[in-house]
C-alpha cells in the first residue's frame, strides 16, 4: 500500500492503516510511506512498514513521495515480490512508477480529484496569499495537476471509490469508473466507542469544566468550512458555548479570524495536532462536532465522531449524505451557511432528547455499515479479482 501521508496523519494515512490492520489474515501488507515525528502506531506483525522519507509540507512532501518511490520500488520489489499495488488519488504517489511502466498489477482507491478539491477551496473566498501551502500550490499549479491526473487515471485500471459522488465524478470528468467498486470508508468502532470522561480529561485537560463544546477535527484548510465555523460561532452568540479545533497545519490565520470576530481564546480554542490514538478520547468531551466543509469525498471524521458518541453537524456536500440521514443520525446543513450552521448547533445543544436520538442511530449506522472490517472484507475481494484478471 502506497501513501505519502504519515500513518497518524491526514484522511487517507488513516484510511490505509485501516486497512491494512482489517485485511485478511492471509495478506502480507507492505506500508510505503513517510514518517514524522510522531510515533509509528502499533501495527500487526505481519504489516511491514518501509519510511521513503519525512512528511513535512503536504505539497512538497506528496511530490518528494514520488521521486522516492520510483527510485525505491524496484529494489523493494526484488526483496518481497509483491502481487499488487495498492495506491492512493488524488495525491497521484505513484504517478512515475504507472507512467513509466511497473509489472505489478495496481488498484487505485480514489478519494477526491483535484477539481474536487480546488471547488471547495475556491468556495472559502479568500485570497491566495491566504491559503494554506497545499492549496495555494494547487490553484498555481491547476493546469500541470490536470495533465498529470489525466495521465493517471488513463494509466489506472482497477479502481476503487470511497463514494458514490466520486465515483459519478469520475466518469464524468474522466470516462472511468463504470463498473468500479464504490466501497464507504471504514472505522475501528472499537477504538472510536464509549469512554471514560475521567481518562478523556486526563489526556485533555485544559479542556475541563468546559461545557457545550463544539469540536471540529481535521487539516486546518480553507476548504474544510473553518471561515463558516467562526461565522458561526460569532451568529450563535452564546459566551457558554466553546469551539475547539483539532488538526495539522497552520493555524494562526484563523486564530486572528477569531479574534477580529470577537472571540477570546477561552471561547475559541486551537489545539493544534492531536494524535489518531487520542482522537477517541477526544471525541466524547464535545456536545456536537461540527464538519462545514465545502467539498468532502467521504470524511472519516464523521464517522469517528457517530461512533464516538457525539452528535454530528455537517455540510450536506459530496459523500456527506452517503453517511448522514438528515435528522435521523446527524444533521445536515447548506455549504457556506453559517447562520444554518448555528441554529443547528443551538438545537443540538438545547434539545437532549434529539441528541441521543441522533447518536444512538449514528453508533448503531457505523457499526454496522462504516466499520473498517466491512471495508477491508470489501477491499480484499476487489484484490482477489485484479489478480485474477492479471494471472
Amino acid at each position: 500500500m502506497v501513501t505519502p501521508e504519515h500513518l497518524s496523519w491526514g484522511g487517507v494515512g488513516s484510511y490505509v492503516m485501516q486497512l491494512a490492520r482489517n485485511l485478511p489474515s492471509d495478506f502480507e501488507v507492505h506500508l510505503l510511506c513517510l514518517k514524522n515525528d510522531r510515533t509509528t502506531p502499533a501495527l500487526d506483525d505481519r504489516i511491514t512498514v518501509h519510511h521513503l522519507g519525512r512528511s513535512r509540507d503536504a505539497f512538497m512532501s506528496n511530490n518528494q513521495f514520488q521521486l522516492a518511490l520510483w527510485r525505491s520500488f524496484r529494489e523493494l520489489n526484488d526483496a518481497h515480490r509483491f502481487d499488487l499495488v495498492h495506491s492512493n488519488h488524488a495525491q497521484m504517489a505513484d504517478l512515475l512508477l504507472k507512467v513509466l511502466g511497473t509489472e505489478v498489477p495496481s488498484v487505485t482507491t480514489v478519494h477526491s480529484t483535484i477539481d474536487s478539491q480546488r471547488m471547495g477551496t475556491r468556495a472559502a473566498g479568500l485570497p491566495l496569499g491566504k491559503l494554506e501551502s497545499s492549496e495555494r500550490m494547487t490553484y498555481l499549479l491547476l493546469p500541470l495537476l490536470r495533465t498529470a491526473e489525466r495521465i493517471y487515471m488513463r494509466k489506472s485500471s482497477s479502481f476503487i471509490f470511497v463514494s458514490e459522488f466520486i465515483r459519478e465524478m469520475c466518469v464524468r470528468c474522466f470516462g472511468i469508473g463504470e463498473g468500479s467498486r464504490v466501497i464507504h470508508n471504514g472505522i475501528d468502532t472499537t477504538m472510536f466507542g464509549p469512554k471514560d470522561l475521567s481518562e478523556c480529561i486526563e489526556r485533555f485537560p485544559m479542556l475541563e469544566g468546559l461545557e457545550n463544546i463544539v469540536l471540529f477535527s481535521g487539516r486546518m484548510i480553507a476548504l474544510k468550512g473553518i471561515p463558516t465555523a467562526i461565522r458561526a460561532q460569532r451568529a450563535l452568540g452564546r459566551p457558554d458555548v466553546h469551539f475547539v479545533y483539532a488538526g495539522n497545519g497552520s493555524y494562526e490565520q484563523w486564530e486572528g479570524m477569531a479574534r477580529q470576530a470577537g472571540l477570546d481564546r477561552s471561547r475559541c480554542i486551537f489545539l493544534g495536532p492531536v494524535s489518531y490514538d487520542d482522537m477517541p478520547y477526544l471525541y466524547p468531551l464535545a456536545s456536537a462536532f461540527i464538519l462545514p466543509s465545502y467539498s468532502e469525498s467521504l470524511p472519516l471524521t464523521i464517522l469517528e465522531a457517530m461512533s464516538a458518541g457525539t452528535p454530528v453537524i455537517a455540510s450536506s456536500v459530496g459523500g456527506v449524505p452517503e453517511i448522514i440521514a438528515d435528522h435521523r443520525d446527524g444533521v445536515l446543513v447548506p455549504p457556506m451557511d453559517h447562520n444554518a450552521l448555528a441554529e443547528a448547533i443551538s438545537k443540538v445543544l438545547s434539545d437532549h432528547r434529539f441528541a441521543r436520538s441522533l447518536c444512538m442511530r449514528a453508533r448503531d449506522k457505523v457499526q454496522t455499515e462504516f466499520s473498517a472490517s466491512v471495508m477491508a472484507r470489501r477491499t480484499a475481494e476487489v484484490y482477489r479479482s485484479t489478480l485474477e484478471e492479471c494471472s
